[in-house]
């Protein structure tokens, strides 16, 4: 295979599904259309920077590291940052490395990652499996620990969901992290301080930043202009939902994850941060489907 083939998306397709995957590039999104047409944000051709994709898996931590630097045991680890313009490394590795084929069927798609143990002094195996049916994508996450000792893990998806001016997102949440000036957690507060999208929140047009706690695994977006309804579920261990709206922007992530942002290095305990050990040889799996439907005029 060329160097130029091998960079092209792998698209599989089913029952009006059709997914596109830069397995070169951290196994990312290029796309998602149902019926012909686009659910998450349209990717340009050629992109060579994830954060222009359609969506990535995070592993083996989500969001944010404050200034890279955590310690575990006696053991201080240092982390470079790792995307343009970010001070604090963001969603692991997996993200940025090229993953491998293992399966690709009409309908059915397996990526894996190998990461040997160095800036992040753990050895793992990510996989990341996409398939396609009448309920929709399912995405399969796992996360293996290949080292000799436990190793701290998260997993998480990162979709940008396509969005219009009258998009409406229903969630049932218990409590929001608030967010400083660069968008570290602060304090855990009731949804209320920040938006309650349980009956259905207008995105506003502001940034829209923060972890959601408590979260019983299930999003909805409606886009009333195009008809279209974007449910997202998601298994255990992903009870903490990320919601990032840039303003101007056309896209909405709505990220199902694992954990709160900075979790390695906030003192509360795991049942609030979602932190966990890893131990060696031992695996965290989650499973996200998205599933789009059409909805009647005026609704």
């Amino acid at each position: 295979m060329s160097e130029s083939s091998a960079r092209q998306p792998i698209r599989i397709a089913q029952h009006g599904y059709a997914l596109d995957v830069l397995a070169h590039l951290g196994g990312a999104l290029a796309g998602l259309q149902f019926q012909g047409q686009d659910v998450l944000r349209r990717v340009a051709a050629g992109i060579d920077e994830p954060l222009d994709s359609a969506g990535f898996a995070l592993m083996p931590f989500a969001n944010r590291i404050a200034h890279g630097q955590f310690r575990i045991g006696t053991r201080t680890v240092q982390l470079d940052p790792n995307a343009p313009g970010q001070q604090h490394p963001l969603h692991g590795q997996a993200w940025r490395a090229p993953w491998t084929v293992e399966l690709r069927e009409a309908a059915r798609l397996a990526l894996a990652y190998e990461h040997t143990a160095g800036e992040w002094p753990w050895a793992y195996r990510a996989r990341q499996v996409f398939t396609l049916s009448e309920s929709g994508l399912e995405v399969d996450l796992a996360l293996e620990n290949r080292a000799a000792e436990p190793m701290p893990a998260g997993i998480g998806w990162h979709p940008y969901v396509r969005r219009t001016p009258a998009a409406r997102l229903r969630a049932t949440v218990e409590g929001v992290w608030l967010a400083d000036a660069q968008c570290l957690p602060t304090a855990l507060a009731s949804p209320e301080a920040t938006w309650d999208f349980r009956d259905g929140v207008l995105m506003p047009p502001t940034l829209v930043d923060h972890c959601y706690s408590g979260w019983d695994g299930r999003a909805e977006l409606v886009l009333p202009e195009e008809h279209l309804c974007v449910r997202i579920a998601a298994e255990e261990p992903l009870r903490w939902l990320h919601v990032y709206s840039p303003p101007g922007e056309s896209f909405l992530c709505i990220e199902p994850v694992s954990h709160i942002p900075d979790a390695l290095n906030r003192a509360e305990p795991p049942t609030v941060s979602g932190l966990r050990l890893l131990a060696p040889g031992a695996s965290l799996r989650a499973r996200v489907m998205l599933t789009v439907s059409r909805t009647p005029l005026g609704a």
